[in-house]
């Protein structure tokens, strides 16, 4: 059971062991406050993320929706129970990635988030922050966060969850306490992360630890494509990041493999070690891990096939599902989710049995006005820009007809609702087109399940996703394709318009040398 908090009330409950009370708070259960801010931003998608794009839980509602998720404030309540401690639930919101969020936007929240961070005097805070969140006017959310909160609370401790993608700052490092960060993409380790960021707090406040850390940043951008961290060059960097933390002096290692689709000066890489004690240490651990993915650099690419060959090679497969990676219009990375170049190349090729994604709401509409069972005609796909192909004239059968909303099942956030709007399954030539009213992340087979699907008997399934569709299909998957296609998050990271960045930096510039002991 969480034991929760109002901000308002100032309640106090007794601690009966006594090895939870604070110097200055005798008698008084420790409270911790938890909350959040969420955001991958892709500076090169659109349209802007606006307040209506994000979902805010305030106080009791953080519990009440989290408590029981596989989701790092999951972890953070589920250690609180365990430890005794009275949470403090603040604000927690969070959006779908996408394109820069505005200015007004971000003031308000971050606001909001402070303002009840700073209420109830808490002995300590718990943070679910993403690491590569871009607003209008502000390159660094999650620093810039945290120095406004720090201002507040001042010496308070402050514990956060970074996604694996985060484009970390020597600002947010020098601002906060505590941090840990997801080991795995997919990501299904974030609510070990959430219990991970709480025992270090409760190790702070008890005078446990005394935590330096250091950043290292090499010059180079990964795309997503190339960071799965059991494959490739990703998973020796991590081993050796698991290995580094078996040393007791070693609180954690951070290895967080950036998102470059921000186009601000800190993208990339990075690894922030934290030890027990001086810096020495840390900077040692990670000189040798920055080093490694240095020189692992020409590994991180990633080798991509035609749309038509792409198809041609996945019905050649005696049996599916083959999965087609589509990962330029991945959902998950800000991409909108509409990309058309597959289904072209499906229908072009009569794949029958293929299952593919698009986000319309304009067709989902068209198709609610005809009902189940009715043939309608539509341009599907390719309205949110230019980028991600153009409308695709169809002719389908409306065969499913219902409300998508699901909850994840799987290894990644499972017990997260996912509210998925309307969804309309067509049958085009027998190409199964799933038409979406909002994006939905692939991360789980639910998202098909849920419209009377079953993914292992589907011939192709086109995930518009990078690395994280491997935790719904990786383990059904007959063949993996990865496919050239165009969008806000190509894995050709040349081809995009970057203006921001550092440079020089890998793979945009040639010729760059570095080393951590130059």
């Amino acid at each position: 059971m969480v034991r929760v908090v109002q901000p308002h009330r100032r309640r106090c409950e007794p601690d009966p062991g006594g090895c939870l009370r604070r110097a200055g708070r005798s008698g008084a259960m420790t409270r911790i406050a938890v909350g959040g801010l969420w955001h991958e931003t892709n500076t090169f998608a659109t349209p802007p993320t606006t307040m209506e794009d994000f979902q805010v839980l305030r106080g009791d509602e953080i519990p009440h929706q989290l408590h029981g998720t596989r989701t790092p404030i999951g972890g953070f309540l589920d250690w609180a129970s365990a430890a005794e401690v009275a949470v403090v639930p603040t604000v927690f919101a969070w959006a779908l990635p996408s394109g820069i969020v505005g200015s007004d936007v971000y003031e308000t929240l971050a606001s909001q988030l402070v303002e009840e961070i700073t209420r109830p005097r808490a002995d300590g805070v718990l943070l679910d922050l993403h690491g590569a969140m871009v607003a209008g006017g502000c390159e660094d959310v999650e620093a810039d966060l945290l120095h406004r909160l720090r201002r507040t609370i001042g010496s308070t401790p402050i514990g956060v969850v970074l996604d694996f993608h985060a484009n970390t700052s020597q600002a947010f490092v020098n601002a906060v306490d505590v941090l840990s960060g997801y080991d795995t993409y997919p990501h299904v380790d974030v609510y070990d992360r959430g219990l991970e960021v709480g025992e270090l707090v409760m190790r702070l406040l008890r005078n446990d630890v005394e935590p330096s850390r250091v950043i290292v940043q090499p010059p180079l951008m990964i795309p997503p494509q190339a960071q799965a961290t059991a494959l490739g060059a990703m998973s020796e960097v991590m081993r050796r990041a698991h290995d580094a933390e078996r040393d007791p002096a070693i609180v954690n290692v951070v290895v967080a493999a950036g998102f470059p689709y921000a186009d601000i000066p800190c993208a990339g890489c990075s690894v922030v070690v934290t030890s027990n004690g001086g810096p020495g240490l840390a900077r040692g651990v990670a000189d040798e891990l920055a080093q490694t993915l240095w020189d692992a650099r020409d590994q991180f690419r990633v080798a991509q096939v035609p749309p038509d060959e792409a198809v041609a090679q996945a019905l050649r497969v005696a049996d599916g599902p083959v999965i087609l990676v589509d990962s330029a219009d991945n959902v998950g990375g800000g991409a909108p989710g509409d990309g058309t170049v597959l289904l072209e190349a499906l229908l072009r090729a009569r794949a029958k049995g293929a299952v593919i994604s698009i986000v319309d709401p304009n067709v989902v509409t068209a198709a609610r006005q005809a009902g189940e069972g009715a043939v309608i005609t539509a341009d599907v796909g390719g309205k949110t820009d230019a980028r991600h192909g153009r409308p695709v004239p169809v002719r389908g059968r409306v065969v499913r007809l219902q409300r998508s909303d699901f909850a994840y099942r799987g290894s990644y956030m499972t017990g997260r609702r996912v509210q998925a709007g309307w969804a309309a399954l067509l049958d085009v030539d027998g190409v199964l087109l799933v038409v979406r009213e909002r994006k939905v992340m692939p991360f789980d087979q639910e998202e098909l399940k849920v419209l009377s699907l079953e993914p292992a008997r589907c011939r192709i399934i086109v995930v518009k996703s990078a690395i994280a569709w491997r935790a719904a299909y990786g383990s059904i998957a007959r063949a993996v394709i990865e496919v050239d296609t165009p969008g806000v998050c190509a894995a050709n990271l040349r081809g995009l318009p970057y203006r921001h960045v550092r440079r020089p930096v890998v793979p945009l510039d040639e010729g760059v040398r570095w080393s951590v002991r130059e």
